[in-house]
């Protein structure tokens, strides 16, 4: 996502690159002294990003800072910047500011590029001092190397203060063609979206990188065995380089995995997508609390604006707008009736070109017939994947404890690779001795395993009580 925050008079030089994910144009004419005034979001209207190549680890790169900020040595700009740093300070966004940073010469050390590097967001302040300067050049080439490099894990966002661009001719060759890269960025209009008030538009800039950093991947859980290797058999490279609107589905028993599946498919691909909303226990979430709180969820999720629904109807049709001209990522976890998939995702033309909606469920019949294109049936743990899960809950260590091999054999073929029974029983027989092993070993076999929540019951009855073990406080027993 790469925006541009400019002045009028750099106008005539840019050009608009429609496969981008942009805003719309910031003017800068002058920065007024900071006023105290409410704060409102601005909409950010926003163009289908350009297809990337895949990268599947690019959602788990770690990253050092959310901000970095280049920027000449002038004291209007650095007076902006100051203010910007204060409000990142004020809602936790962390941003590199060394203490010389603001005083910079024309001698760059190597912790800025690796500070570069090391961003989110890249945030480049257009000034006379910027463009005279050679450090400041080199670093905007760095910072647009690495957006071309890695697109996924770097976002810039270049502003333009009292300055025009059109002219400049600098004798190196690599920063002529900087500055003209980033010439044809488009940005957003400061008079348009806020009347000229610099607080207000220092406080949308923070808003809009809080929330994209509240945007990012989802924690899957821990000892993730067999994950990486069932979503890499499902091909997700064709849904990011598609222009049609793709419905697939998750299907399994309870405890099988079906929600870690959806948050790494959802990990991997919300960088490739204008939008995106993962929303986990739908059915559990309605029955609680309704439709309406839900489909706001989403729509909030997909426009970054508070929104106010009166009816699951408007909810609807509000829903249907704002996502028919955006390529969405939407995951449904945990559907199992029809009402949430009519009123959260009705049909295909809800979607902008290239969307992708993820279902997940226990119930196949009702994914085919919601219309569900492909459907993916979560296999089992095999053998040895089974043996690590259940030894890294029973000993928390990958392999078994030599005294116990064939007791934790026993195990992995009695649960028959099933995730969560695994975890379950891992958690509670760790600590215990073999002689207790096999006693509630005993206890189990005479009751097959024909649902996970019968399991979890058995493990909490009355005939355990004096061990005193509480599985929800030890293991995490949702469909993960």
């Amino acid at each position: 996502m790469v925006f541009l925050l400019l002045n009028k008079s750099l106008s005539h030089t840019l050009c608009i690159n429609k496969s981008l994910r942009v805003g719309v144009f910031v003017w800068m004419d002058r920065f007024d002294p900071i006023q105290s005034s409410e704060s409102k979001w601005i909409s950010l209207t926003t163009i289908a990003m350009a297809n990337s190549s895949f990268d599947q680890s690019a959602a788990n790169n770690k990253l050092s800072y959310d901000v970095f900020i280049s920027f000449g040595d002038d004291n209007i700009i650095k007076n902006f910047v100051n203010h910007l740093f204060s409000d990142f300070k004020r809602k936790g966004i962390h941003a590199f500011n060394e203490d010389n940073h603001l005083l910079k010469g024309e001698d760059r050390s190597p912790q800025i590029y690796t500070a570069i590097e090391q961003s989110r967001f890249l945030l480049v302040i257009f000034s006379k001092s910027f463009t005279s300067s050679p450090s400041c050049l080199n670093e905007l080439v760095k910072i647009l190397e690495c957006k071309n490099k890695n697109p996924e894990k770097h976002k810039i966002r270049i502003i333009s203060h009292n300055f025009k661009l059109n002219g400049i001719e600098p004798e190196v060759f690599e920063w002529k063609e900087a500055l003209t890269m980033a010439a044809k960025l488009p940005g957003w209009d400061l008079e348009d979206l806020v009347n000229g008030y610099e607080s207000k538009f220092i406080e949308m800039i923070s808003n809009h990188i809080f929330n994209e950093l509240n945007n990012g991947p989802l924690h899957v859980g821990e000892n993730l065995i067999g994950l990486h290797s069932r979503v890499d058999r499902m091909n997700l490279l064709e849904f990011t380089e598609s222009n049609d609107v793709h419905m697939i589905g998750i299907y399994g028993s309870e405890g099988i995995g079906k929600t870690s599946i959806a948050k790494s498919i959802y990990n991997r691909l919300y960088l490739h997508f204008e939008s995106s909303s993962f929303c986990e226990d739908v059915d559990k979430f309605v029955k609680q609390n309704g439709m309406i709180p839900l489909q706001r969820q989403v729509i909030e999720d997909i426009t970054k604006e508070e929104m106010k629904i009166r009816s699951v109807g408007e909810g609807s049709s509000v829903m249907k707008r704002v996502m028919g001209s955006k390529r969405v990522l939407l995951v449904l976890d945990g559907v199992d009736h029809l009402d949430p998939l009519e009123c959260l995702a009705g049909s295909r033309c809800w979607f902008g070109a290239g969307s992708l909606i993820v279902v997940t469920g226990k119930d196949r019949q009702l994914l085919v017939a919601h219309g569900v294109e492909k459907i993916y049936d979560v296999e089992v743990l095999d053998y040895d994947e089974g043996m690590e899960l259940f030894c890294l809950y029973a000993f928390k260590q990958k392999d078994p404890k030599e005294e116990f091999k064939w007791l934790c054999e026993r195990v992995v073929r009695y649960v028959k690779g099933h995730p969560l029974a695994l975890k379950v029983l891992g958690c509670f027989l760790f600590g215990k001795t073999v002689r207790e092993w096999e006693n509630e070993l005993d206890q189990f076999r005479m009751y097959p395993i024909y649902d996970i929540q019968v399991l979890i019951s058995r493990a909490n009855h009355s005939i355990f009580a004096t061990i005193n073990l509480n599985i929800t406080a030890n293991c995490d027993l949702r469909d993960n």
